[in-house]
């Protein structure tokens, strides 16, 4: 009995989050209600305050659902046991891009983020949220660079806070431009060749280097 009705729970929060998706991602974030989600997912107002607190945990719950299990990924890539860190690096981030083309809540919650995610005043809970993950991934790349310069897979003197700097905006570049323009270009292939050219300029480029330090 208590396991079918925490199956039934699940199920409920689950729709919430699937029509969250949906809704967002039609309406943009600031033009959305609850009402608006609670219809869609066929339940109450009530149901939804059942399991979120308001529409900034709704949405923030929602956008966990895909970022958490990228950021345990990238997480165990920076365990210092990992062997070929950027091989790995790559490997994850090819999955992901691919995850975005396949799956419809990967494409939908980062296409709600990207383009349909007001940050203004009123929205200060939703980027502060936004910028915790972002300081979060950033500091876990890092650390994943770290373990590839400890692995010599990078020179001794990278300067690993620009080296983390460029793969950032290469990845959220990326999806920036492909969610607005799909048929833009090529997601997985142009983007597994473009961390090849990343990961040549991040070893032999002297721009990417700490003054004064030798390799």
């Amino acid at each position: 009995m208590a396991r079918g009705t925490r199956r039934k729970t699940q199920e409920t929060r689950d729709r919430l989050l699937d029509a969250a998706e949906d809704v967002f991602n039609a309406k943009g974030v600031s033009n959305t209600t609850l009402n608006d989600i609670a219809e869609a997912a066929g339940v109450t107002r009530g149901a939804i305050y059942w399991h979120f607190r308001n529409k900034v945990d709704l949405f923030n719950a929602m956008v966990d659902r895909v970022r958490e299990p990228i950021r345990a990924m990238i997480e165990e890539i920076a365990d210092e046991k990992t062997e070929d860190p950027l091989g790995r690096l790559r490997e994850k981030t090819l999955f992901v891009m691919r995850e975005i083309l396949e799956n419809d809540h990967y494409r939908k919650v980062m296409g709600i983020l990207y383009h349909k995610c007001e940050f203004t005043d009123a929205a200060s809970e939703f980027l502060e949220h936004y910028q915790e993950w972002v300081t979060r991934a950033r500091n876990t790349v890092i650390q994943v660079l770290k373990n590839a310069r400890q692995k010599k897979q990078l020179p001794e003197d990278i300067n690993i806070e620009l080296a983390g700097l460029a793969l950032h905006v290469t990845f959220n570049g990326l999806l920036n431009s492909w969610l607005l323009m799909p048929d833009g270009f090529d997601l997985l292939e142009d983007s597994s060749q473009l961390y090849e050219g990343i990961f040549s300029m991040l070893k032999n480029s002297p721009h990417m280097r700490v003054p004064g330090v030798s390799s």
